[in-house]
């Protein structure tokens, strides 16, 4: 009840869909990194980049994951954005 500032009986008050909800996305939150989303919207550099083929693929897969991380994250924090 700290971190919402409700009382007892504004908790108690509340629909369990609600309880739910919002303390998902405060767990949530406390996960949320700005630099996942940095590397996960700049695309991969070009090939020549790189000095091999391995490393490309390093990068490539990296940002793949972090796309992943970053789609995981905001679907728990804003699940009622279902646009895609």
């Amino acid at each position: 009840m700290r971190v919402t500032g409700w009382t007892e009986a504004d908790l108690r008050a509340q629909r369990a869909s609600v309880i739910r909800a919002h303390f998902a996305r405060i767990f949530v939150g406390l996960a949320w990194e700005p630099d996942l989303v940095t590397a996960a919207a700049r695309p991969v550099p070009d090939r020549s980049a790189f000095a091999s083929i391995a490393d490309f693929a390093s990068a490539r897969t990296a940002r793949v994951r972090a796309q992943e991380a970053l789609d995981t994250i905001s679907a728990a924090l804003w699940p009622e954005d279902d646009d895609g």
